[in-house]
């Protein structure tokens, strides 16, 4: 029983409800994200509505139909496509932050943005993105400086020196 039939515009092929589904599905896969590989036939049976004890029955018959795997082809197609142009934008925008590096001569952002780019055009993989080396002014102390420098200077044998027999005489 059909509940209702899809007709595929370009190919002329008619797959009724469930079969769409499965295509869906196969595609998809268990987390739901298109292109997402290693799908699976029973479960994507199972999920478009065919019996479960024979979902991977259905399945392995669903796979050899060529209108079925040409739809699953054309789900394929659509999640490169849809990809490619979420790369090509990310892309576009890591570009200016790599104009600005070369500008700056900071060779850090310069090597972390190429290897974003890279990352995003598969050509490298996994791992982390090395950490951004500090430039800039240091961070202003935590301690109080005056308390600080007073210490520094019983450390170099300064005023007060000979009072400061041990840490606890140590002002600040």
């Amino acid at each position: 029983m059909f509940l209702y039939s899809i007709t595929l515009k370009e190919t002329n092929m008619t797959l009724n409800s469930r079969q769409e589904a499965f295509c869906r599905a196969y595609v998809t896969g268990a987390t739901g994200a298109t292109g997402a590989g290693g799908a699976n036939g029973a479960r994507a049976a199972r999920d478009a509505g065919y019996a479960t004890a024979h979902a991977a029955k259905q399945a392995s018959r669903l796979l050899r139909n060529a209108e079925v795997a040409e739809r699953i082809d054309e789900f394929h197609a659509e999640a490169a496509a849809a990809r490619a142009e979420a790369a090509q934008e990310l892309m576009a925008k890591l570009e200016p932050l790599y104009q600005s590096g070369l500008d700056a001569g900071d060779t850090d952002t310069v090597l972390q943005v190429v290897e974003l780019q890279a990352r995003i055009a598969g050509l490298l993989a996994g791992g982390f993105i090395r950490p951004r080396v500090q430039r800039g002014p240091v961070p202003a102390p935590s301690v109080d400086n005056e308390g600080h420098m007073e210490f520094l200077g019983l450390l170099d044998g300064g005023e007060g020196a000979e009072d400061a027999d041990t840490l606890e005489n140590v002002p600040g």
